[in-house]
């Protein structure tokens, strides 16, 4: 019978060449580039890990202690990787700028640390630093501060992937085509997987290191990388149609003027008159109903930039690109709910005929516009 070790050891060996192969794939993709890029080194950086792992759990670094510790800093390289894959999908024109070398200034300077007072010490001084005899206080730093690190930068991942849905909301009608669940998803998986790190930190301290509670975070990035890597693989490219100051999707009107239109050189009389035809169109065309369209289909219908569409949309009518189409949408929706009197058609058949991609965006929108489900309002109707 497999000892429970060595099931460990196959776990993450699988773990690993995934990771190495999925970051093959990853290479190849032909869009996002940079991204794709970035999240493909960071696998690699976990298939190290992982095979580390498996040097810990195995105990072969009793007969290989010289490579104990090789992977230390790694934990410093995955917090900023994760955010600055998320950043430059929402930034594609920008690509990786040198002021985004400062995220992994931590990293670098562990490794430097690294040089000095750890990696060229003796089989003796890293076996003990294993058996946690004889640490020194700097050493216990480094690694007391790997969870506060990756919560930071939790974080900050969360606050981009929020600026990032609110920008794609300035040029799309339904961000589901984008696969925006992918930020959604990464957020989650990355806020598990330090919450872990977290937990194993905690028992660690309660119980000594005895209890290997470090097992669960490797046998964690197992899980993170066969997860990571499939969805990322399924992502495809988001093409941004306009460039949008970084706000949130409640932004004020004044806030929008003051940001992203202050010198658009649009006209108040330019801009009445452009929303007279926008609403026109709206009006007579229903363009709304087409589940695909977004700013630059409806700007070249108006014959206007798609900047000056955005602007109006933003500044006269204190909405987003999205909002004011999905207004559109459930008003159209709730027409066709009041003609359908002997209730032919489901309410979700309805939304799609009304332009709605997925359940889910319908639903949302139905409920924020009208502070009820649709079924509640089918209901009002017969009563």
């Amino acid at each position: 019978m497999l000892q429970f070790s060595h099931i460990i050891e196959y776990i993450f060996i699988l773990g690993a060449g995934q990771g190495i192969l999925l970051s093959v794939f990853l290479f190849k993709k032909k869009e996002n580039i940079i991204a794709n890029r970035l999240l493909a080194f960071t696998m690699i950086a976990f298939s190290i890990d992982l095979l580390m792992g498996i040097h810990y759990v195995g105990g072969y670094y009793k007969i290989f202690p010289e490579i104990i510790g090789i992977t230390q800093p790694f934990p410093y390289l995955y917090g900023p990787s994760i955010y600055l894959y998320t950043l430059i999908l929402g930034h594609k024109k920008d690509g990786f700028k040198k002021r985004y070398w400062l995220h992994y200034l931590p990293f670098i300077i562990i490794n430097i640390y690294g040089i000095f007072f750890f990696f060229f010490e003796s089989p003796e001084f890293k076996l003990n630093v294993v058996n946690d005899i004889n640490i020194s206080w700097h050493l216990k730093l480094i690694g007391n501060m790997i969870p506060f690190h990756g919560v930071i930068y939790v974080v900050l991942t969360y606050l981009e992937a929020k600026n990032f849905n609110a920008k794609l909301k300035q040029s799309y009608s339904n961000v589901d085509q984008i696969n925006l669940r992918w930020l959604a998803f990464l957020i989650v998986a990355t806020t598990i997987i330090w919450g872990i790190v977290i937990l194993s930190y905690v028992l660690n301290f309660l119980y000594g290191e005895q209890f290997q509670a470090n097992m669960l975070i490797y046998i964690a990035i197992s899980i993170f990388i066969y997860s990571i890597g499939y969805k990322s693989l399924r992502q495809p490219e988001v093409k941004l149609l306009i460039e949008t100051a970084n706000f949130s999707s409640d932004t004020k009107s004044e806030e929008l003027k003051s940001t992203s239109y202050k010198k658009s050189g649009l006209s108040s009389e330019t801009a009445d008159e452009y929303l007279k035809k926008l609403l026109n169109l709206m009006h007579d065309k229903k363009p709304y109903v087409d589940n695909k369209i977004n700013l630059s289909d409806l700007s070249s219908m108006l014959g206007i930039s798609s900047h000056n569409l955005s602007e109006i949309i933003n500044t006269k009518l204190n909405q987003n690109f999205y909002d004011f189409i999905n207004n559109y949408r459930v008003e159209e929706v709730k027409k066709l709910i009041e003609q359908d009197k002997n209730m032919s058609f489901s309410i979700l058949a309805l939304g799609y005929d009304a332009g709605f991609s997925s359940k889910s965006a319908f639903y949302s929108a139905f409920k924020k516009f009208c502070n009820q489900t649709p079924a509640q309002y089918r209901e009002e109707l017969r009563n």
